[in-house]
């Protein structure tokens, strides 16, 4: 009887072992597969997963938790190193710029505003109303059809200038909207659908910024996923040579942690806007797929709308707009010499 109660005595202590030790080997694979979708997702079915990291980041966070309060020392140990880990895809995108933005009023600034309309969208009062209150020097919107240029061009008495190339029979249409002159805007056509992205410069204190707004598929499936991948490589392809200050932005259907964005920002040495402000997701949005609660949506909210900008440019503000109706949030980016 006394061997048979010391038996049970034990049980406790060591199912909490096994479960300490299962949630730091989870820890552990969801460590390897974060970094080894990130590091080398080049085929379509683990790029996909590489978009997750802030997703691993806090299951991460959950689990080391959980370890801790069954405080099994070597367990926890690997939980915490884990962590940290996989905190490192994660922190960095907050910790301040390395330089300041001057905060004089009267510092040269350009206000660019990245919106993604959605063409299944008809929320036109939602994003007119948003773009006049953001009040943007340059406005980039994509998927827009002839009824969404309709509509935007109305905001014509603040932005004046505008150069766009129409697409009604699919989702490819993109536009630019400015205060200024618009400097010799040229539609071009990257990768293998001949989906237009628009090139123009635009003027800042005098000095002249090279704008491309491109839009590549989404990686929905193979065949989008070889395109969007062409579209990213020939874009680079036609920015590294660029002399000058650039601008690259749009919905890229991509996050910063695959590596095909990796070699984008390698190759061009441009930099995100996001750098020390945070990860800012943009898609998708709460309530914007039937039959998906909001709650669940916000769970797998990616960044995949970006600006990246040379190393002369200075970031001085960056945030997610007011609600389009649209599955993307908008991107409002400040940024001066």
């Amino acid at each position: 009887m006394a061997q048979h109660a010391r038996h049970h005595s034990k049980t406790p202590g060591m199912w909490s072992l096994i479960v300490a030790w299962s949630l730091a080997i989870a820890i552990a694979l969801l460590t390897l597969w974060a970094y080894g979708t990130s590091r080398y997702g080049w085929k379509l079915y683990l790029e996909i997963f590489s978009h997750f990291q802030m997703q691993y980041f806090g299951l991460s966070l959950i689990f080391t938790g959980m370890v801790l309060l069954l405080r099994r020392r070597y367990p926890s140990l690997i939980a915490c190193f884990c962590c940290a880990l996989l905190s490192a895809q994660i922190l960095p995108w907050y910790w301040p710029p390395k330089v300041a933005f001057p905060p004089a009023a009267d510092t040269p600034h350009v206000r660019v505003l990245i919106a993604n309309l959605n063409t299944q969208n008809q929320s036109y009062d939602k994003a007119l109303t948003m773009t006049r209150q953001e009040d943007p020097d340059v406005a980039v919107f994509m998927e827009v059809n002839q009824q969404w240029k309709n509509q935007l061009d109305t905001l014509g008495d603040t932005l004046p200038y505008s150069s766009a190339r129409i697409i009604d029979t699919n989702n490819f249409g993109i536009s630019i909207y400015s205060k200024a002159p618009l400097g010799d805007p040229q539609v071009e056509f990257f990768g293998p659908r001949n989906i237009p992205s628009i090139v123009t410069q635009i003027s800042l204190a005098g000095q002249s910024i090279t704008l491309l707004a491109t839009h590549p598929l989404p990686p929905a499936k193979p065949s989008y996923f070889a395109a969007r991948n062409q579209q990213l490589a020939e874009v680079t392809d036609y920015l590294a040579p660029v002399d000058g200050t650039v601008m690259l932005v749009g919905d890229l259907n991509t996050t910063m942690w695959s590596p095909y964005y990796s070699r984008l920002a390698s190759k061009t040495g441009l930099h995100n806007a996001r750098d020390g402000f945070g990860i800012l997701p943009t898609w998708p949005t709460p309530g914007t797929y039937g039959g998906i609660p909001g709650w669940v949506l916000s769970l797998f909210q990616i960044p995949i709308d970006h600006c990246l900008v040379s190393s002369d440019l200075t970031v001085a503000s960056i945030h997610t707009g007011a609600d389009t109706g649209s599955d993307h949030k908008p991107v409002v980016v400040e940024v001066g010499f």
